[in-house]
């Protein structure tokens, strides 16, 4: 088991929006989650990410893991282009590039720097950094954002920021991945190129907010928020 969920009671203001929201989720499972608007999906979403701690209950998480989110906001990225963005959260390699840019210029003959520096090469040839540009492009090509990735994350819409951000959690290798609403507004090729890579995960658990059949179609479970609780049916749509 990779996550442990109770809560509790979970309010705004006078509505309570949770009363008895239990489930957990396991190593490598995908739960789709579904319910009506305004029954409190996000809010779900917030709670388990760590950015809403305003609720009573509990949500345990194994010892370790990693979780990573679709960002709703995008605040405060200056001028970062769409390819930093994804770059930026790749598991090693911002402080891989660092060392690879920066080392050379420094080193000299330090022999310490210069193993380092040939160690982060190799480390960055064996996660297939020297090509990971490339399929991102091909990504959002698909996710119909062709040329984006030197644009600045400032200058798009909404919904193209909502793929930039399901192409960054598609390389993010988190234990759990929080994906909300990951198909909204997309076209087939860029649904099938979601599914294919849900599919390919066998060891990456996922919660994805949706009423996509096609997606639902491809989960171990669905987790229905109703009535303040949840209610979860094994099995797919």
């Amino acid at each position: 088991m990779i996550a442990d969920i109770h809560i509790t009671e979970k309010s705004f203001g006078d509505k309570t929006l949770m009363k008895d929201v239990k489930f957990s989720v396991d190593d490598g499972e995908k739960v789709g989650v579904v319910g009506r608007n305004g029954v409190g999906k996000s809010t779900l979403f917030g709670i388990l990410a760590g950015t809403d701690n305003d609720y009573t209950g509990e949500v345990v998480f194994r010892r370790g893991i990693t979780i990573a989110t679709t960002a709703q906001e995008h605040h405060g990225l200056g001028e970062q282009t769409v390819m930093a963005y994804i770059l930026s959260g790749l598991p090693e390699y911002p402080e891989l590039k660092k060392i690879i840019d920066e080392y050379p210029l420094t080193m000299g003959d330090n022999m310490r720097k210069i193993e380092e520096y040939t160690q982060a090469l190799e480390r960055f040839d064996q996660k297939g950094f020297y090509q990971v540009e490339e399929k991102i492009d091909r990504e959002l090509m698909n996710f119909q954002l062709e040329g984006f990735g030197n644009r600045k994350i400032s200058s798009l819409s909404g919904g193209q920021k909502r793929l930039v951000e399901i192409v960054k959690i598609m390389h993010s290798e988190a234990h759990l991945a929080l994906i909300d609403e990951p198909t909204n507004h997309m076209d087939y090729v860029a649904k099938q190129q979601f599914i294919d890579w849900m599919n390919s995960q066998p060891h990456q658990a996922m919660l994805i907010i949706t009423h996509d059949r096609d997606v639902l179609g491809q989960v171990d479970r669905i987790v229905e928020i109703k009535d303040g609780q949840a209610v979860s049916y094994r099995g797919n749509y």
